[in-house]
C-alpha cells in the first residue's frame, strides 16, 4: 500500500486525503490520539468497516465517541460517518448511550430504602443540565454530534462530489475523487501482532497498593488514559480497563488470573474500551457496578458485537453493587456513590488495615456548581450536602482533573490546603496543566511505580494470596476447605534464577511446582513446547504414574514457585478426585494430548493455564475400522479433538463432506445444547483415536473461558 497515498495509523485505521478533507476508514480506541501525535488534521469524514468489532483484538473497532467530542468541543462541527443502514442503528444506539445515557435507571434498587434514602439524586436531571448546548438554549442532540452518510451496497453514491461505491463481494470501498482513486479494505481489522516482551523481573503483589496504569484522558496524544488495579491481598481489582491495558500487563508478566475482578465507574469510551478485553482473555471475570451501568455497558456490548444481551451478561460474573453499602473485595471493603458526570458514574472508597483511599471517579467536584445547581432544584438538599462533603480526610485520594463543565477544574484543586494536596494523586489529565508549584501530583505510571501502601503485617497475608492462586486451578477446584490447611502445612517457598533448571528430563520426578511470579520455558525432546507462568504447575505426572520427567523446565525470569515433596505431595491427593484427575491427565499426555491442542488454530492461542485445564477434560478414546463415533440426527453428548488415524464427516446423501485431521474440534455449544441436531455423520476409515470431553464439562469450559466460545459458536455445522 502507497505509504503516502494511504496514512496507516499507529493503533488501526487507514486515512486518506481528500479535496473535502482527511477520510478515516476503521476506527480504533483513542484513535484521535494518532492524528495528534502526527500532527494531522483530526478527520471529521469516517467509513465503519464491516464488522464493527475486532475478535482479534476483542475491541471495538467503531470507536467514534472520541472523534465526536473532538470535533463538536474543539471545531465545533460535527462528523459524519459513512455506513450501511444497519450499521447506522448500531452505532446511534452505542453512541446514545454514551452520550445521553441510558433511558432506563435502576436507582431505585441501588440505593437503600430506594427512593426514601435522603441521598437520592434526580439523576435525570442531572444529565439534562450536563446535555446542554454550549451556545444555543437547548439540549444537545444526535445531529448536533454525528451526520450520516448511508452506503449503499454495490451502487455508487455521491457525497459532497466524491463518488463512494461499496463493494460486497470484494469487500472494498472505492473512493473516487476527481481523478484521484482510492481502494480501502472495507473488512480490514487490526494489523496488530502482540509480541509479549521477555522481561526478566518479576512482580509480587504487595498486600496493600495502586499500580496506575493511565493518568491521562482521551485527547492526551502523549499520555495513555487513566485507568489503575487496586492490590488487596494479592489479588488485583482493576478500575476500567484501559485498552490494551491487558497486553501491557502480560508483557509486564502479570497474568490475567492475578487481575480476576474489574469495577466499571461508567461507559464512556475512555473508561469502557478495554473491558471487553478483559472479559475475554482468560477465565471469568468478576465484574462489580450497578445495575444501571451494568445495563448500559451490555448494551453497548451487545450492539457492537452482534451478541444478544443475554450472551453478554454469560459471559460475566456481575456483582451489583448498593449505593453506601459496604461490600468485600478481597478482604478490603469498598463503599460507592454516584458522583456527578454527564451519565451514571459511581466513585468509592476503599477500607484496608485501618488505611483508607478515595477515589473521586470522573467527577464535577465544585462547590460554585453544586450551588448554582441546587438553586435550579437540579439538587435535592441530601444530593447536595452528600456532594458538598466529599471527604479529604484520606490517606490517599486519587481525584481527576479533566476538562470542565464535566470535570474538576484545576482551580478547585489549586485552592485545597496543603496538608491535603500531599495526599492526593491526579488522574485524567495532563502535566502540560498542572502548574510545577501546585503542590499536587501526578502520579507515575506503570508496575515499577507502584504505591505501596504500609498497612501492618499479617501472618495470613502469604497464606491468602497462596489459596487465591491455587483456588483458581483446574486441580485443585474440587478441594475441600479442611484440605487447605494441609496443603499450607506442606508448600515451601523457592526462589530460582534465570537459567536455573527447576526439573530435567529423564530424571525421576521428586517434586511438584505451582509458579507463583515469573517464566520458565518447557523443553521436550530439546524443542521448546511452552511457556510457563504463574499459576502454573508440573511435576504431577511424573510423581502420580511412577515415572521419569519427559521435559526439562528452565527459568527465563526471576521465578517465585512453592514445592511439595513427593512423598508430602502423594499423601495431599490420596483419596481425592485430584488423585484421579491427575492421573488421567498423565495418561492422556502420553498418548499426545499436548500436540492436538497446539495442532488447533483455537486452541493454541490460549495460555498455559487454559491448555492444562482443557487437557484435564479430555478422555482417550481408540476406535475400530468403519465405526461411526457420531450419528447423523442424533444427540450430541461429547465434544472431540481428533488425534490420529482417518475419520470423515458424512452428509445425508453418504458423501463425504470433508476429513478430519489432527487438531480438529467437534463440538459446537449449540449442539451440545440441544438447540441443533447433528445433520452429518462422523465416520472413521482407519483405527482412530481422539480425545473426548463429555457434554457439561466441556459446557463448563466455555462458560469460564468465554473468548473461547465465542471463537467456536460459529463453527460449521457441528464441529
Amino acid at each position: 500500500m502507497d505509504k503516502i497515498k494511504y496514512i496507516e495509523l499507529p493503533k488501526g485505521g487507514i486515512v486518506i486525503d481528500t479535496k473535502i478533507g482527511p477520510i478515516q476508514i476503521g476506527i480504533p480506541p483513542e484513535t484521535i490520539k494518532d492524528s495528534l501525535s502526527l500532527h494531522r488534521e483530526v478527520p471529521d469524514i469516517y467509513i465503519a468497516t464491516k464488522n464493527l468489532f475486532s475478535y482479534k483484538m476483542m475491541a471495538s473497532f467503531a470507536d467514534l465517541e472520541f472523534p465526536c467530542y473532538y470535533n463538536f468541543f474543539v471545531k465545533k462541527r460535527n462528523i459524519t460517518i459513512c455506513c450501511t443502514k444497519k450499521q447506522k442503528e448500531i452505532i446511534q444506539g452505542v453512541l446514545k448511550e454514551s452520550f445521553f445515557g441510558p433511558n432506563h435507571l435502576s436507582l431505585d434498587i441501588e440505593y437503600i430504602n430506594g427512593k426514601n434514602n435522603p441521598f437520592f439524586p434526580k439523576m435525570k436531571k442531572e444529565m439534562d443540565f450536563f446535555a446542554k448546548h454550549p451556545v444555543e438554549d437547548r439540549v444537545i442532540t444526535m445531529d448536533d454530534l454525528v451526520k450520516f452518510f448511508i452506503l449503499e451496497e454495490n451502487k455508487n453514491v455521491n457525497f459532497k462530489g466524491i463518488d463512494f461505491f461499496l463493494d460486497t463481494t470484494s469487500n472494498l470501498v472505492s473512493i473516487y475523487d476527481d481523478k484521484e482513486e482510492y481502494i480501502l479494505p472495507w473488512d480490514m481489522d487490526y494489523d496488530i501482532t502482540i509480541t509479549p516482551v521477555k522481561s526478566e523481573k518479576i512482580f509480587l503483589p504487595p498486600p496493600f497498593g495502586i499500580t496506575i496504569l493511565g493518568a491521562s484522558h482521551g485527547f492526551d496524544p502523549n499520555g495513555k488514559t487513566s485507568g489503575f488495579i487496586f492490590w488487596i491481598n494479592g489479588s488485583g481489582v482493576m478500575i476500567d480497563p484501559p485498552i490494551d491495558s491487558s497486553w501491557w500487563l502480560l508483557e509486564e508478566n502479570v497474568e490475567p488470573r492475578m487481575v480476576n475482578s474489574v469495577i466499571l465507574t461508567h461507559c464512556h469510551a475512555d473508561h469502557d474500551a478495554g473491558l471487553m478485553q478483559k472479559i475475554l482473555q482468560e477465565g471469568r471475570v468478576t465484574l462489580y457496578t450497578t445495575p444501571t451501568i451494568f445495563s448500559s455497558f451490555i448494551k453497548k456490548a451487545s450492539l457492537l458485537t452482534g451478541l444478544s444481551e443475554t450472551d453478554i451478561v454469560e459471559l460475566i460474573e456481575f456483582i451489583p453493587l448498593t449505593i453506601g453499602k459496604t461490600i468485600n473485595i478481597h478482604g478490603a471493603m469498598f463503599s460507592f456513590a454516584y458522583r456527578l458526570h454527564s451519565i451514571p458514574t459511581i466513585g468509592f472508597e476503599v477500607f484496608f488495615k485501618g488505611k483508607t483511599v478515595i477515589y473521586s471517579s470522573d467527577h464535577l467536584n465544585d462547590k460554585t456548581f453544586f450551588d448554582k445547581l441546587y438553586k435550579e432544584e437540579i439538587l435535592t438538599q441530601g444530593r447536595y450536602e452528600e456532594l458538598s462533603n466529599f471527604n479529604w480526610n484520606k490517606d490517599i485520594i486519587i481525584h481527576e482533573a479533566g476538562i470542565p463543565p464535566i470535570h474538576t477544574p484545576i482551580n478547585t484543586l489549586l485552592k485545597l490546603p496543603e496538608n491535603i494536596k500531599k495526599h492526593i494523586y491526579l488522574v485524567h489529565t495532563d502535566k502540560t496543566k498542572i502548574p510545577p508549584d501546585s503542590g499536587l501530583t501526578i502520579p507515575n505510571t506503570g508496575l515499577s511505580n507502584t504505591i505501596i501502601i504500609d498497612v501492618p503485617f499479617s501472618v495470613h497475608g502469604e497464606s491468602v494470596q497462596i489459596l487465591n492462586l491455587v483456588a483458581g486451578l483446574d486441580i485443585f477446584e474440587d478441594i475441600r476447605f479442611e484440605k487447605a490447611g494441609e496443603f499450607l502445612s506442606i508448600i515451601k517457598y523457592r526462589k530460582f534464577e534465570v537459567g536455573d533448571c527447576l526439573i530435567k528430563e529423564g530424571e525421576i520426578g521428586l517434586r511438584f511446582y505451582i509458579l507463583i511470579a515469573g517464566k520458565a520455558k518447557l523443553i521436550e525432546n530439546g524443542i521448546e513446547k511452552a511457556i510457563l507462568s504463574s499459576g502454573s504447575y508440573f511435576g504431577e505426572t511424573a510423581i502420580i504414574l511412577n515415572q521419569s520427567t519427559t521435559s526439562t523446565v528452565i527459568a527465563i525470569s526471576e521465578i517465585i514457585a512453592v514445592i511439595i515433596e513427593k512423598e508430602d505431595f502423594l499423601m495431599f491427593v490420596s483419596n481425592t478426585p485430584i488423585y484421579e484427575k491427575l492421573k488421567k491427565l498423565g495418561i492422556v499426555r502420553i498418548y499426545g494430548s499436548w500436540s492436538v491442542i497446539e495442532a488447533n488454530p483455537i486452541f493454541n492461542s490460549m495460555t498455559i493455564n487454559q491448555k492444562n485445564y482443557l487437557e484435564s477434560l479430555f478422555e482417550y478414546v481408540e476406535t475400530k475400522e468403519n465405526e461411526i463415533i457420531i450419528k447423523s440426527n442424533g444427540t450430541l453428548d461429547f465434544a472431540l479433538v481428533w488425534n490420529t488415524g482417518k475419520a470423515s464427516l458424512i452428509d445425508s446423501n453418504n458423501v463425504e463432506y470433508r476429513e478430519l485431521f489432527t487438531g480438529d474440534f467437534i463440538g459446537s455449544p449449540f449442539y451440545l445444547l440441544g438447540e441443533k441436531i447433528p445433520n452429518k455423520s462422523l465416520v472413521s476409515k482407519t483405527k482412530c483415536s481422539f480425545f473426548m470431553i463429555k457434554w457439561d464439562l466441556m459446557l463448563n469450559f466455555f462458560q469460564k473461558n468465554p473468548r473461547i466460545l465465542l471463537q467456536l459458536k460459529d463453527m460449521e455445522d457441528f464441529g
